[in-house]
Protein backbone atom coordinates (compact mmCIF):
# COMPACT_ATOMS: atom_id res chain seq x y z
CA UNK A 1 0.00 0.00 0.00
CA UNK A 2 1.43 3.50 -0.86
CA UNK A 3 0.14 6.96 -1.54
CA UNK A 4 0.04 6.19 -5.34
CA UNK A 5 -3.38 4.42 -4.26
CA UNK A 6 -5.18 7.28 -2.69
CA UNK A 7 -8.78 7.65 -4.19
CA UNK A 8 -10.29 10.83 -5.81
CA UNK A 9 -13.95 11.59 -5.73
CA UNK A 10 -14.68 14.39 -8.29
CA UNK A 11 -16.41 15.45 -11.17
CA UNK A 12 -14.16 18.91 -11.33
CA UNK A 13 -10.70 19.04 -13.76
CA UNK A 14 -9.47 21.66 -12.03
CA UNK A 15 -9.15 18.88 -8.80
CA UNK A 16 -8.00 16.47 -10.67
CA UNK A 17 -5.30 18.76 -11.72
CA UNK A 18 -4.65 19.98 -8.57
CA UNK A 19 -4.30 16.79 -6.73
CA UNK A 20 -2.01 15.12 -9.37
CA UNK A 21 0.46 17.46 -8.88
CA UNK A 22 0.48 17.53 -5.18
CA UNK A 23 1.07 13.74 -5.80
CA UNK A 24 3.81 13.93 -8.03
CA UNK A 25 6.29 13.07 -5.70
CA UNK A 26 5.02 9.99 -5.05
CA UNK A 27 4.04 8.88 -8.91
CA UNK A 28 1.16 10.48 -10.61
CA UNK A 29 -2.51 10.58 -9.42
CA UNK A 30 -3.73 7.17 -11.92
CA UNK A 31 -7.00 7.65 -13.80
CA UNK A 32 -8.27 4.65 -12.47
CA UNK A 33 -7.97 6.14 -8.93
CA UNK A 34 -10.55 9.05 -10.32
CA UNK A 35 -14.32 8.41 -9.69
CA UNK A 36 -17.72 10.15 -10.39
CA UNK A 37 -19.50 8.57 -7.65
CA UNK A 38 -19.30 7.49 -4.29
CA UNK A 39 -20.91 3.58 -4.97
CA UNK A 40 -17.63 3.21 -7.47
CA UNK A 41 -15.46 4.20 -4.38
CA UNK A 42 -16.88 1.93 -1.89
CA UNK A 43 -16.71 -1.10 -3.86
CA UNK A 44 -13.11 -0.41 -4.90
CA UNK A 45 -12.88 -0.05 -0.71
CA UNK A 46 -14.11 -3.65 -0.64
CA UNK A 47 -10.62 -4.58 -2.47
CA UNK A 48 -8.30 -3.29 0.39
CA UNK A 49 -5.30 -1.99 0.49
CA UNK A 50 -6.77 2.61 0.14
CA UNK A 51 -4.86 4.59 2.27
CA UNK A 52 -6.93 7.13 1.60
CA UNK A 53 -9.82 8.93 0.09
CA UNK A 54 -10.14 12.36 -1.18
CA UNK A 55 -14.11 13.72 -1.49
CA UNK A 56 -14.33 16.95 -3.70
CA UNK A 57 -17.92 17.55 -1.14
CA UNK A 58 -18.54 20.73 -3.54
CA UNK A 59 -19.54 18.84 -6.70
CA UNK A 60 -21.64 16.04 -5.55
CA UNK A 61 -25.09 15.58 -5.94
CA UNK A 62 -26.96 16.38 -2.72
CA UNK A 63 -25.17 16.05 0.69
CA UNK A 64 -22.24 13.70 0.47
CA UNK A 65 -20.50 13.90 4.13
CA UNK A 66 -23.90 11.25 5.73
CA UNK A 67 -23.22 8.63 2.87
CA UNK A 68 -19.42 8.57 3.96
CA UNK A 69 -20.28 7.61 7.69
CA UNK A 70 -20.65 4.11 7.18
CA UNK A 71 -17.80 3.62 5.23
CA UNK A 72 -15.42 5.25 7.83
CA UNK A 73 -17.17 2.99 9.99
CA UNK A 74 -16.20 -0.45 8.10
CA UNK A 75 -12.78 1.04 6.42
CA UNK A 76 -11.48 2.22 9.74
CA UNK A 77 -8.04 2.11 7.69
CA UNK A 78 -8.64 4.19 5.30
CA UNK A 79 -8.58 8.04 5.99
CA UNK A 80 -10.80 10.49 4.52
CA UNK A 81 -10.52 14.11 3.76
CA UNK A 82 -12.78 16.29 2.41
CA UNK A 83 -11.55 18.72 0.10
CA UNK A 84 -13.97 21.90 -0.17
CA UNK A 85 -13.78 25.65 -1.89
CA UNK A 86 -14.28 26.87 1.88
CA UNK A 87 -14.39 26.11 5.29
CA UNK A 88 -17.61 26.76 7.40
CA UNK A 89 -17.89 25.46 11.09
CA UNK A 90 -21.10 23.62 10.12
CA UNK A 91 -19.00 21.73 7.29
CA UNK A 92 -15.95 21.00 10.38
CA UNK A 93 -18.77 19.64 12.81
CA UNK A 94 -20.55 17.36 10.45
CA UNK A 95 -17.36 15.81 8.93
CA UNK A 96 -16.05 15.09 12.23
CA UNK A 97 -19.09 13.51 12.97
CA UNK A 98 -19.44 11.37 10.00
CA UNK A 99 -15.89 10.36 10.43
CA UNK A 100 -13.78 13.00 8.28
CA UNK A 101 -10.24 13.16 9.51
CA UNK A 102 -9.30 15.99 8.07
CA UNK A 103 -11.26 19.99 5.98
CA UNK A 104 -8.71 20.82 3.41
CA UNK A 105 -9.90 23.91 1.20
CA UNK A 106 -9.18 23.35 -2.33
CA UNK A 107 -6.61 26.16 -2.86
CA UNK A 108 -3.96 24.66 -0.22
CA UNK A 109 -4.00 21.21 -2.41
CA UNK A 110 -0.63 22.36 -4.11
CA UNK A 111 1.04 22.96 -0.99
CA UNK A 112 -0.41 21.23 1.82
CA UNK A 113 -2.28 18.02 0.56
CA UNK A 114 1.47 16.25 0.62
CA UNK A 115 2.18 16.54 4.14
CA UNK A 116 -1.64 15.98 5.41
CA UNK A 117 -1.24 12.46 3.67
CA UNK A 118 1.89 12.23 4.90
CA UNK A 119 0.40 12.86 8.57
CA UNK A 120 -2.34 10.71 8.14
CA UNK A 121 -0.96 8.14 6.75
CA UNK A 122 2.63 7.36 7.64
CA UNK A 123 2.70 3.65 6.88
CA UNK A 124 1.67 4.24 3.46
CA UNK A 125 3.52 7.56 2.63
CA UNK A 126 6.81 5.41 3.94
CA UNK A 127 7.35 8.72 5.97
CA UNK A 128 7.92 8.83 9.69
CA UNK A 129 7.52 11.78 11.96
CA UNK A 130 11.15 12.85 11.84
CA UNK A 131 12.18 16.82 11.35
CA UNK A 132 14.05 17.63 8.75
CA UNK A 133 16.64 20.71 8.63
CA UNK A 134 18.65 21.71 5.77
CA UNK A 135 21.60 24.07 6.11
CA UNK A 136 22.45 25.90 2.66
CA UNK A 137 25.73 28.08 2.02
CA UNK A 138 26.17 31.74 1.30
CA UNK A 139 30.00 30.90 0.58
CA UNK A 140 33.29 28.76 1.08
CA UNK A 141 34.63 29.56 4.95
CA UNK A 142 30.99 30.25 6.37
CA UNK A 143 31.24 27.64 8.20
CA UNK A 144 28.15 25.57 7.16
CA UNK A 145 29.23 22.01 8.00
CA UNK A 146 30.59 23.10 11.52
CA UNK A 147 27.21 24.11 12.01
CA UNK A 148 25.69 21.33 10.80
CA UNK A 149 27.52 18.65 12.25
CA UNK A 150 27.53 20.44 15.79
CA UNK A 151 23.76 21.52 15.45
CA UNK A 152 22.92 17.43 15.70
CA UNK A 153 25.16 17.08 18.31
CA UNK A 154 22.92 19.61 20.38
CA UNK A 155 19.55 18.45 19.05
CA UNK A 156 17.46 16.33 21.67
CA UNK A 157 17.83 12.25 21.08
CA UNK A 158 14.72 9.97 20.67
CA UNK A 159 14.69 7.78 23.16
CA UNK A 160 18.53 7.78 23.10
CA UNK A 161 18.94 6.70 19.47
CA UNK A 162 20.73 9.14 17.61
CA UNK A 163 20.24 12.24 15.08
CA UNK A 164 21.51 12.00 11.64
CA UNK A 165 24.02 14.05 9.52
CA UNK A 166 23.65 13.82 5.67
CA UNK A 167 26.22 15.84 3.52
CA UNK A 168 25.54 16.21 -0.16
CA UNK A 169 28.55 18.15 -0.94
CA UNK A 170 30.31 15.52 -3.20
CA UNK A 171 32.97 18.21 -3.87
CA UNK A 172 34.82 17.95 -0.56
CA UNK A 173 32.11 15.45 1.62
CA UNK A 174 33.59 17.25 4.86
CA UNK A 175 31.31 15.74 7.37
CA UNK A 176 33.18 12.60 7.14
CA UNK A 177 36.66 14.34 7.31
CA UNK A 178 35.31 16.19 10.66
CA UNK A 179 33.95 13.22 12.22
CA UNK A 180 36.75 10.78 11.20
CA UNK A 181 34.46 8.64 9.09
CA UNK A 182 35.24 6.79 6.01
CA UNK A 183 32.59 4.33 4.27
CA UNK A 184 32.22 1.56 1.60
CA UNK A 185 29.03 3.68 0.53
CA UNK A 186 27.96 7.11 0.77
CA UNK A 187 24.59 9.31 0.47
CA UNK A 188 25.16 9.45 -3.77
CA UNK A 189 25.15 5.77 -4.11
CA UNK A 190 22.08 5.87 -3.02
CA UNK A 191 20.54 8.37 -5.37
CA UNK A 192 22.12 6.73 -7.88
CA UNK A 193 20.43 3.46 -7.50
CA UNK A 194 17.09 2.31 -9.55
CA UNK A 195 15.15 1.43 -6.48
CA UNK A 196 13.05 2.93 -4.11
CA UNK A 197 15.09 4.52 -0.82
CA UNK A 198 13.86 3.70 2.24
CA UNK A 199 14.54 4.44 5.78
CA UNK A 200 16.29 1.05 6.10
CA UNK A 201 18.54 1.39 3.62
CA UNK A 202 19.46 4.57 4.71
CA UNK A 203 19.91 3.42 8.44
CA UNK A 204 21.90 0.25 7.12
CA UNK A 205 24.29 3.14 4.98
CA UNK A 206 24.85 5.28 7.58
CA UNK A 207 28.06 5.45 9.67
CA UNK A 208 28.27 6.18 13.52
CA UNK A 209 30.62 8.23 14.91
CA UNK A 210 32.09 7.83 18.46
CA UNK A 211 29.79 11.13 19.73
CA UNK A 212 26.24 9.52 18.81
CA UNK A 213 26.26 11.15 15.47
CA UNK A 214 25.02 9.08 12.65
CA UNK A 215 26.64 10.17 9.09
CA UNK A 216 25.55 9.85 5.79
CA UNK A 217 28.51 10.70 3.95
CA UNK A 218 28.61 11.96 0.68
CA UNK A 219 30.62 9.31 -1.35
CA UNK A 220 34.12 7.40 -0.55
CA UNK A 221 37.26 9.23 -0.41
CA UNK A 222 38.26 7.85 -3.78
CA UNK A 223 35.23 9.11 -5.76
CA UNK A 224 35.33 12.46 -4.38
CA UNK A 225 34.98 15.05 -7.04
CA UNK A 226 32.65 12.93 -9.28
CA UNK A 227 30.59 15.05 -11.19
CA UNK A 228 26.70 13.79 -9.87
CA UNK A 229 23.60 14.81 -11.27
CA UNK A 230 21.00 14.79 -8.31
CA UNK A 231 17.15 15.62 -9.33
CA UNK A 232 14.75 17.24 -7.37
CA UNK A 233 12.54 14.16 -6.82
CA UNK A 234 15.20 12.07 -5.90
CA UNK A 235 16.50 14.61 -3.54
CA UNK A 236 12.84 14.52 -2.08
CA UNK A 237 12.84 10.72 -2.01
CA UNK A 238 15.86 10.88 0.14
CA UNK A 239 14.69 13.48 2.22
CA UNK A 240 11.40 11.73 2.96
CA UNK A 241 13.43 8.70 4.01
CA UNK A 242 15.58 9.97 5.77
CA UNK A 243 12.26 11.48 8.32
CA UNK A 244 11.07 7.79 8.29
CA UNK A 245 14.42 6.72 9.78
CA UNK A 246 15.64 9.46 11.80
CA UNK A 247 13.92 11.65 14.34
CA UNK A 248 16.47 14.91 13.33
CA UNK A 249 17.94 14.64 10.32
CA UNK A 250 20.18 17.69 9.15
CA UNK A 251 21.17 17.88 5.82
CA UNK A 252 24.75 19.51 4.75
CA UNK A 253 23.65 20.91 1.21
CA UNK A 254 25.82 23.47 -0.08
CA UNK A 255 26.86 23.99 -4.18
CA UNK A 256 23.19 22.30 -5.36
CA UNK A 257 21.34 23.91 -8.17
CA UNK A 258 18.44 26.11 -7.09
CA UNK A 259 15.67 23.58 -8.36
CA UNK A 260 17.43 20.67 -5.84
CA UNK A 261 17.76 23.44 -3.26
CA UNK A 262 13.92 24.57 -3.64
CA UNK A 263 12.96 20.65 -3.20
CA UNK A 264 14.82 20.26 -0.21
CA UNK A 265 13.46 23.28 1.36
CA UNK A 266 9.68 22.73 1.01
CA UNK A 267 10.35 19.13 2.38
CA UNK A 268 12.61 21.23 5.46
CA UNK A 269 10.94 21.98 8.71
CA UNK A 270 13.66 24.60 8.86
CA UNK A 271 16.17 26.03 6.74
CA UNK A 272 19.17 27.73 7.65
CA UNK A 273 21.38 29.52 5.01
CA UNK A 274 24.78 30.50 6.59
CA UNK A 275 26.59 33.27 5.29
CA UNK A 276 29.69 35.84 6.56
CA UNK A 277 29.31 39.67 6.80
CA UNK A 278 31.41 40.22 3.48
CA UNK A 279 29.64 41.88 0.51
CA UNK A 280 30.04 38.29 -2.18
CA UNK A 281 28.62 36.00 0.69
CA UNK A 282 25.40 38.53 0.68
CA UNK A 283 24.85 38.42 -2.79
CA UNK A 284 24.81 34.77 -3.10
CA UNK A 285 22.74 34.66 0.00
CA UNK A 286 19.98 37.32 -1.59
CA UNK A 287 20.17 35.46 -5.16
CA UNK A 288 19.58 32.10 -3.08
CA UNK A 289 16.36 33.79 -0.97
CA UNK A 290 15.33 35.17 -4.85
CA UNK A 291 15.86 32.18 -6.69
CA UNK A 292 13.60 29.98 -3.90
CA UNK A 293 10.90 32.92 -4.33
CA UNK A 294 10.96 32.48 -7.91
CA UNK A 295 9.70 28.21 -7.27
CA UNK A 296 7.41 29.23 -4.64
CA UNK A 297 8.84 28.55 -1.64
CA UNK A 298 8.01 30.87 1.16
CA UNK A 299 11.64 32.52 2.15
CA UNK A 300 10.19 33.19 5.32
CA UNK A 301 10.91 29.99 6.16
CA UNK A 302 14.65 30.32 5.63
CA UNK A 303 17.04 31.57 8.33
CA UNK A 304 19.75 33.76 7.50
CA UNK A 305 22.72 33.25 10.12
CA UNK A 306 25.48 35.53 10.03
CA UNK A 307 28.84 33.38 11.14
CA UNK A 308 31.96 34.06 12.88
CA UNK A 309 30.50 37.52 13.60
CA UNK A 310 32.02 39.74 16.40
CA UNK A 311 30.66 42.57 17.59
CA UNK A 312 34.01 44.68 16.54
CA UNK A 313 35.75 45.59 13.63
CA UNK A 314 33.43 44.12 11.26
CA UNK A 315 32.93 46.73 7.77
CA UNK A 316 29.46 45.41 7.42
CA UNK A 317 26.83 45.87 10.38
CA UNK A 318 24.25 42.78 11.00
CA UNK A 319 21.32 45.43 9.97
CA UNK A 320 23.11 46.84 6.83
CA UNK A 321 23.32 42.96 5.95
CA UNK A 322 19.76 42.34 7.23
CA UNK A 323 18.47 45.41 5.00
CA UNK A 324 21.26 44.27 1.80
CA UNK A 325 18.97 40.64 1.82
CA UNK A 326 15.27 42.37 1.94
CA UNK A 327 14.40 40.65 4.90
CA UNK A 328 11.29 41.63 6.19
CA UNK A 329 10.78 43.41 9.66
CA UNK A 330 9.79 40.37 11.42
CA UNK A 331 12.61 38.43 10.14
CA UNK A 332 15.60 38.51 12.23
CA UNK A 333 19.64 37.70 11.51
CA UNK A 334 20.98 35.42 13.34
CA UNK A 335 24.51 35.60 14.33
CA UNK A 336 27.08 32.40 15.54
CA UNK A 337 30.50 33.54 17.43
CA UNK A 338 33.55 33.79 15.67
CA UNK A 339 35.39 30.99 17.96
CA UNK A 340 37.67 30.05 15.24
CA UNK A 341 40.62 28.70 17.20
CA UNK A 342 38.23 26.34 19.69
CA UNK A 343 36.18 25.53 16.46
CA UNK A 344 39.08 24.72 14.76
CA UNK A 345 40.99 22.52 17.37
CA UNK A 346 37.29 20.61 17.91
CA UNK A 347 37.60 19.66 13.78
CA UNK A 348 40.99 18.41 14.36
CA UNK A 349 39.93 16.00 16.97
CA UNK A 350 37.04 15.12 15.45
CA UNK A 351 34.49 15.76 17.98
CA UNK A 352 31.69 18.27 18.05
CA UNK A 353 32.26 20.81 20.37
CA UNK A 354 29.81 19.59 23.12
CA UNK A 355 32.71 16.87 23.86
CA UNK A 356 35.56 19.01 22.38
CA UNK A 357 34.96 22.70 23.85
CA UNK A 358 31.54 22.62 25.74
CA UNK A 359 32.60 25.92 27.62
CA UNK A 360 32.83 27.64 23.88
CA UNK A 361 31.04 30.95 22.85
CA UNK A 362 30.16 28.91 19.47
CA UNK A 363 28.79 25.98 20.88
CA UNK A 364 26.48 28.19 23.17
CA UNK A 365 24.89 30.05 20.40
CA UNK A 366 24.48 27.01 18.39
CA UNK A 367 22.62 25.51 21.58
CA UNK A 368 20.39 28.02 21.25
CA UNK A 369 19.60 27.65 18.26
CA UNK A 370 18.80 24.28 18.80
CA UNK A 371 16.29 25.09 21.48
CA UNK A 372 14.78 27.67 19.12
CA UNK A 373 14.03 25.15 16.79
CA UNK A 374 12.98 22.59 19.28
CA UNK A 375 10.71 25.39 20.90
CA UNK A 376 8.90 25.69 17.51
CA UNK A 377 5.36 24.66 18.70
CA UNK A 378 4.54 23.20 14.65
CA UNK A 379 7.34 22.53 12.81
CA UNK A 380 5.32 21.62 9.49
CA UNK A 381 3.90 24.91 9.75
CA UNK A 382 7.16 27.70 10.25
CA UNK A 383 6.37 29.99 7.42
CA UNK A 384 6.26 32.58 10.66
CA UNK A 385 8.76 31.36 12.93
CA UNK A 386 12.41 33.19 11.21
CA UNK A 387 11.99 35.67 14.09
CA UNK A 388 12.73 32.62 16.74
CA UNK A 389 15.89 33.45 15.99
CA UNK A 390 16.22 36.87 17.82
CA UNK A 391 17.46 35.33 20.55
CA UNK A 392 20.63 33.63 19.32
Amino acid sequence: MSLRDVLLLTNESATINAVSSALSTNGQLSKNNVYGHLAEIAARLERGGVPAVLLDVDNQPGNLLPSIEPLARKFVDTKFIALSSEVRQDLLFEAMHVGVRHVLLKSAVPTDLSNVLHRLCPDASGVGNGNIITILSAGGGCGATTLAVNLAAELPLNDGSPNLVVDLDHSYGAVGTYLGLDGQYGVFDLIRRTGHIDGQLVQSTALASACSIHALLSMTRRRLGEMVTLEPQRAGDLIDACRSAYKWTVVDAPRLSIDVTAELVKRSHVTLLPMQLMIKDIQVARQTLSGLAERGVNTGRVMVLATRYRKRGLAITVEEARRALGLSESQTLGTLSNDFAVVTEAANLGKPLSTAAPRSDYRRDVQKLAASIVAMPQLFNIGRSASALSAV
